[in-house]
């Protein structure tokens, strides 16, 4: 091409993974989902092979520093990935480029031989396990971990001064979601032959070396497994060696596919897809496949909760088959008053969000992306509503304040799932209104019904995950001191307050989840809210501006609400908290808003009253 066409950068712009706008909020709760696991995953392994005495072994010592690497290169990554999602400015410095690729390509190909490593760690211990501690000394485990840095160092630099000799590239743009090699050496304008000659055959070298240490190293571990007399025993390693070489095929397969193929003819898209795999997937596989469901790890995790057993004596503290609510309040004079108000208030609750559910259904003129968030928004207001307040309604009246243990447990996801869910529905419906305030002519077209179930699937699927986390670490509570729960319902805070051990780890991530899924929908919902400003700040009509002021004064009213009660609640120290002030903050979400979302949203929107006047007058006429 003709040199004019080619010129020095500074700064480059990172396509992403995909160019269909519809897409962005799903792949961005993907991905920062698996983030999310990734982070405490790898850094949570770490800090338990660090504290637990039984994991400081050389096959734990080389997990800990695989565990380090993963988290390491997806944190490069990932987050600037998430960032670009969302972002209309893509665009990343050369030296930030640089730097990217570089420690990528580091940390990558540490692990590469770090993989190596530890399949001849299990060598040694399957096949010598007399001389197991012996041969793997402290110093040549050192000495083996070095090395693996040593080399993801020097085969990095070797392509970073490559990288560096390029001078002019025909284009800034790259099809690439990060600053990968072969998506750079595409827009070069000098000839790169030897820069992708090199890239094979220092890839291929490590792929060949490590592969034929894992394949030898297995292979003496077979033979020692079919000597086992004991079926258990092979069972066992046979189970350990295939989640192992699962991840080994799954990492080496793709670094093998994306960078030792011949690069004419090759789709981008595909090597993007190639490229997920090891720098997003693997690095949240690893710790699962290596050490969540391993022996030692769970007991370990098991001992390190156990020592910080809360001072109180063993007896004080038995398993529990049932927990007792004790409600909002213990005045008995209270009770008539209380009931007959959330009853009321269930019953607009019930008979609002069913009713707007119908009525989008039967009327044809609310068959519009907004309507459908809305009805999906009242089923979750109306089912996380019933999964609290008969029973609390009961309980006022009834002296059996009973619940039994899973009972307790299913009230506490279910209620969680939908408040989760619910957030999140908020956020897109922000999202929602952004596209048909700031883009009208271009709505229908956007905010197309398949991403409309796309992003309200993505919500469903937030909560369940979420709930689940929160519902596993709380099955994981052995025993408890009491079985009476200062609460009107099963919320989590307040069983933990009656656990035996302690429960730091779950208030930890009560507050990092929390805190993640209120900062992301924030961010969304303020980002879509400040275009809508400036959009209707431009409007000639007055009467234009004051309507959609109105709206969003209303919208914004709710989310203030309810966002304010769950950060209340869940994201300050739980030091010094008083149960009475969370049971209050509790009833705003639990109870009032459900009722207030359709009078919110729906019931004062002129095309609401017109379809319910429209089926109200067909029913009259027949």
């Amino acid at each position: 091409m003709g040199e004019e066409n080619c010129t020095a950068v500074t700064e480059f712009i990172l396509l992403g993974l995909t160019d269909a706008p519809e897409l962005r909020v799903f792949l961005f709760m993907v991905f920062l989902l698996i983030y999310g696991v990734t982070v405490w995953g790898n850094l949570g392994m770490i800090a338990l092979i660090h504290v637990s005495s039984r994991l400081h072994t050389p096959m734990y010592f080389f997990l800990s520093h695989l565990s380090f690497i993963d988290y390491c290169y997806s944190t490069i990554i990932v987050p600037k990935m998430l960032a670009n999602i969302l972002n209309e400015d893509k665009a990343i410095s050369f030296v930030g480029c640089m730097v990217q690729f570089y420690l990528f390509c580091v940390y990558a190909i540490t692990e590469v031989f770090l993989l190596a490593v530890m399949a001849y760690d299990r060598f040694v211990a399957i096949c010598n396990p007399l001389l197991y501690m012996v041969s793997m000394s402290r110093n040549l485990c050192v000495e083996l971990v070095s090395c693996c840095y040593l080399g993801g160092t020097v085969c990095s630099l070797i392509h970073l001064c490559l990288a560096l000799e390029i001078a002019s590239y025909r284009s800034n743009e790259i099809d690439h979601f990060f600053c990968d090699l072969p998506p750079l050496l595409s827009l070069a304008c000098s000839d790169v032959s030897v820069n992708e000659l090199l890239l094979y055959i220092v890839t291929s070298f490590n792929e060949i070396t490590t592969i034929v240490i894992i394949l030898t190293s297995y292979l003496f571990i077979l033979i020692t497994i079919l000597r086992m007399r004991s079926a258990e025993g092979r069972r066992k390693a046979f189970s350990t060696c295939a989640s192992h070489l699962t991840a080994i095929i799954v990492f080496h397969g793709t670094i093998l596919f994306t960078y030792c193929r011949p690069s004419s003819g090759n789709s981008t898209n595909t090597d993007k897809v190639a490229t997920v795999f090891y720098t997003v997937v693997i690095p949240m596989l690893n710790p699962l496949i290596y050490s969540l469901r391993n022996k030692d790890v769970k007991e370990a995790l098991r001992k390190v909760v156990r020592s910080k057993m809360v001072e109180m004596g063993e007896e004080n503290c038995t398993t529990v088959t049932e927990f007792i609510l004790l409600g909002l309040s213990d005045v008995p004079e209270l009770n008539v008053f209380l009931s007959l108000l959330f009853l009321l208030i269930y019953g607009l609750t019930f008979l609002a969000n069913l009713g707007m559910i119908a009525l989008i259904h039967v009327s044809s003129r609310l068959h519009t992306p907004m309507y459908f968030f809305l009805s999906h928004l009242s089923f979750v207001d109306f089912c996380y509503s019933t999964v609290i307040v008969p029973k609390m309604l009961f309980n006022i009246f009834s002296k059996d304040k009973t619940i039994s243990f899973l009972g307790c447990m299913i009230q506490f996801y279910m209620f969680c799932t939908c408040a989760i869910t619910d957030v999140f529905l908020l956020a897109m419906m922000a999202y929602d209104r952004f596209l048909a305030i700031c883009s009208p002519l271009l709505y229908m077209v956007t905010m197309s019904r398949k991403l409309r179930i796309v992003l309200v699937s993505g919500c469903y699927f937030c909560g369940i995950v979420c709930s689940l986390i929160h519902l596993c670490l709380a099955l994981g509570i052995p025993s408890y001191r009491s079985n009476v729960i200062n609460h009107f319902f099963c919320d989590l805070l307040p069983i933990l307050n009656l656990a035996c051990y302690d429960v730091s780890i779950n208030e930890l991530m009560i507050f990092i989840v929390s805190t993640s899924n209120e900062i992301i929908t924030i961010v969304i919902i303020f980002t879509s809210y400040l275009f809508i400003l400036i959009t209707i700040l431009r409007m000639r009509s007055a009467e234009g501006r004051r309507k959609a002021f109105s709206t969003c004064a209303s919208h914004l009213t709710a989310i203030v609400v309810f966002h304010g009660t769950v950060l209340f609640t869940y994201c300050r120290p739980r030091s010094g908290n008083s149960v009475d002030t969370d049971k209050v903050a509790s009833v705003f979400y639990t109870v009032v808003i459900p009722m207030l979302n359709p009078l919110i949203y729906s019931l004062r929107n002129k095309d609401v009253k017109e379809a319910l006047k429209k089926v109200l007058g067909s029913r009259l006429t027949l």
